[in-house]
């Protein structure tokens, strides 16, 4: 995306716009995760976009300072979006992990040409 030329107040509904986006991305189970990462590269270069304008503007103006400050807020909300969906990664990469571990402690001994009822291995033996 190009975003030369834009003020604050077009960045912020930039900002907010990626930012429902990707909360909608992030809801949907089926999203490509490809989408997630462009959607956070948004974010990101939006938020250095509107530093930087508000940067180089000297006169700051009531708006502007309520604008900058609402813009602050919804780049803290993209953050701990991000956090929640990584938390509920790592929970769900969690019990993956213990259910492999469960599939291999199942220790089912072969008999002939199939397989028998197997047993559960004691781990700690």
């Amino acid at each position: 995306m190009e975003w030369d030329g834009i003020n604050l107040q077009e960045g912020f509904s930039l900002l907010e716009q990626c930012y429902n986006r990707l909360k909608d991305a992030i809801a949907d189970e089926q999203a490509d995760p490809q989408e997630i990462a462009f959607l956070v590269d948004d974010a990101e270069r939006i938020v250095q976009l509107l530093s930087k304008l508000w940067q180089s503007s000297p006169h700051r103006t009531e708006d502007e300072l309520g604008l900058m400050e609402k813009a602050k807020v919804k780049a803290e909300e993209i953050v701990r979006l991000l956090q929640q969906e990584m938390e509920r990664i790592t929970e769900s990469f969690k019990s993956l992990s213990s259910g492999r571990q469960a599939l291999n402690a199942y220790n089912s001994p072969r008999v002939g040409m199939g397989y028998t009822e197997g047993k559960f291995v004691d781990r700690k033996k």
